[in-house]
């Protein structure tokens, strides 16, 4: 069920939204959709992401991002984590940019071991179309019961 959900939701991903490409682009729109890795209190999972972001200027936008689990360890299953950042972006380059990211983030585990907190981070985005690029960015997670380090890979379209 947890496999059909988490395609549901990358196919849902790539169904681009219906709006003109014109007010996409003054709003400096993107989507993402990849695979994070969730290490903390000895054990890894990992679950695809989805996130949708919107730049209210070049350097200064907020995105959210839902995951929904695929990877358990050892009895240790990812049910979802939901957050909500703020991101300072600088473009290095047409074609390369790197960005800082702060906020909160929530995520729920089976066994029940469901956490919030804030939530930061540094990535970067390459470019090889004016609008198609891969992201990899690394998230720290504080979190009550302990620290969780998010690493992801992801497909990224900008409108």
């Amino acid at each position: 069920m947890k496999l059909k959900l988490a395609l549901a939701a990358g196919a849902a991903l790539l169904a681009v939204p219906a709006f003109s490409s014109a007010s996409a682009q003054a709003a400096n729109m993107y989507v993402s959709g990849g695979y994070s890795s969730f290490d903390g209190n000895g054990a890894t999972i990992g679950g695809i992401t989805g996130r949708l972001g919107v730049g209210f200027t070049p350097n200064l936008g907020i995105e959210g991002e839902a995951t929904f689990g695929v990877d358990d360890d050892n009895g240790l299953e990812l049910d979802n984590e939901f957050g909500v950042f703020g991101v300072g972006r600088i473009p290095v380059s047409e074609q390369f940019d790197v960005f800082a990211r702060v906020g909160w983030a929530r995520i729920e585990t089976d066994p029940g071991n469901d956490e919030d907190g804030l939530a930061y981070g540094v990535g970067g985005d390459f470019y090889f179309t004016p609008n198609d690029g891969i992201r990899a960015d690394f998230t720290r997670h504080d979190y009550d019961a302990g620290d969780v380090d998010q690493w992801s890979l992801s497909y990224v379209r900008r409108f």
